[in-house]
């Protein structure tokens, strides 16, 4: 039987109507609203907005352990204000560690034309979190459970070529490949950097 083909359950970035893509945002933030985000609060930072839009997936790796996918993203949307009316965007590389990787899913939905994809970079586009249709089989648990499970699905892109990944794993960790860094960013007034939290929801 032939794997059902991936694809977000909830958005519709795809939509060529606008109202459309906004009333998918807004039912997939209603669905997120269900979950506690103190745990796994990585997952929630880093995936909850479009923090990776753009950026380019430098690498992917399956470890040893056959349990631990590392993900090495581009983050291009953190922006250097230079003065009240000017800024640029600046790259900050970052090392996404999934563990207790429990399914690792990837389609690639072949292009029209016949170009060597690997000749272009992939690039993250947008990502949906606990939407995966195995979750479900993992039960319901505390989310305190070392045994919790999330998901997360990503949409990627290189030439024209559609790259559907989504894994259901127990844990993520986002980490800057220049950490201290980035804590200085995340300060300082002169930088905005587009994570999540609870303080700017809205």
């Amino acid at each position: 039987m032939a794997e059902p083909r991936l694809g977000f359950r909830i958005l519709r970035m795809d939509s060529e109507d606008q109202a459309g893509v906004d009333r998918s945002m807004e039912a997939y933030h209603q669905h997120l609203d269900a979950f506690n985000k103190t745990a796994n609060s990585d997952l929630w930072k880093f995936f909850y907005w479009d923090f990776f839009h753009d950026g380019s997936v430098e690498s992917i790796e399956i470890q040893g352990d056959l349990k631990t996918v590392v993900i090495r993203l581009k983050c291009p949307n953190i922006k250097r204000f230079k003065s009240d009316n000017d800024y640029e965007y600046i790259n900050v590389m970052f090392q996404c560690t999934s563990q207790t990787v429990s399914t690792l899913t990837i389609q690639y939905e072949k292009p029209e034309h016949s170009w060597d994809v690997r000749r272009n970079p992939t690039c993250f586009l947008y990502g949906e979190i606990n939407t995966a249709s195995g979750l479900s089989d993992f039960g319901p648990q505390e989310e305190l459970d070392e045994d919790h499970h999330y998901s997360l699905l990503m949409l990627l892109m290189a030439d024209d070529s559609v790259i559907w990944l989504e894994m259901i794993f127990s844990q993520v960790d986002v980490i800057a490949e220049e950490p201290t860094a980035f804590a200085l960013m995340e300060s300082d007034p002169k930088f905005q950097v587009p994570t999540w939290s609870a303080d700017n929801e809205t």
